[in-house]
């Protein structure tokens, strides 16, 4: 928005646009690039951001509002996720596409607070684990590719199948969640080997090993899964 300054010149009325003040959005573009070494709010900022997007945070960096070693390495994590240049360096593309993914921070999808909930946001790509609306835990996920895309909706597990492997395809899917059919939720060796550049039949990959293998255990039949 701009405002106008009306100014009497030779009995003319001239109207002067005036720049419009600062927005908390251009403040923070002001303060681009960061980078490795800097400290101060704006790293405290772009920390919680990150670790809202299920990346660990240093407690000893981001006591101290410090980028270092490892931001830098989740700063080139999200990159990479997101198809961004991977410098490690937050420019204005990244910054413009945290902010985006990140907003709400801390808020999740009603479904999935109302119950203990495997929370999926195919926009974030990312699982969290939610109990009592809190996130216990979070990881990497990976879905359908074009034509197989993994549909969105509230689901149930039905079916845990451990060592499971595709009747269809001939490929493992380790700890198996079932939800819908033949889809579910489940470690990929493919998506820990070659990352976002390829996709699943529909199903939600995980790349962690651990991380699935924990969530085998924790959820049971009949938890809820939502995918937004």
């Amino acid at each position: 928005m701009h405002k106008f300054g009306l100014f009497l010149l030779t009995g003319l009325i001239l109207a002067i646009v005036l720049p419009a003040p600062a927005s908390a959005a251009d403040s923070t573009a002001g303060a681009l690039p960061l980078s490795e070494q800097q400290t101060g709010p704006m790293i405290t900022l772009l920390q919680d951001r990150l670790g809202w997007l299920g990346y660990p945070i240093d407690k000893g960096e981001y006591g101290a509002s410090l980028f270092g070693t490892s931001t830098t390495g989740n700063v080139k994590d999200f990159q990479t996720k997101f198809f961004i240049n991977p410098t490690g360096v937050v420019d204005g593309p990244t910054w413009i596409e945290l902010r985006r993914l990140s907003e709400p921070r801390g808020e999740l999808p009603i479904a999935c607070t109302e119950v203990t909930s495997i929370c999926i946001s195919l926009e974030q790509k990312i699982l969290r684990y939610v109990v009592g609306g809190k996130v216990q835990m979070s990881a990497d996920a990976r879905f359908g590719v074009s034509g197989q895309r993994t549909s969105p909706g509230s689901y149930q597990v039905y079916w845990k199948s451990r060592d499971h492997v595709s009747s269809r395809f001939q490929t493992p899917m380790p700890f198996s969640l079932f939800y819908d059919g033949d889809q579910a939720v489940h470690y990929s060796p493919y998506f820990q080997a070659d990352g976002y550049l390829g996709g699943s039949h529909g199903c939600v990959n995980l790349r962690d090993l651990n991380k699935a293998a924990w969530l085998f255990k924790k959820a049971g039949r009949g938890t809820r899964i939502y995918i937004y």
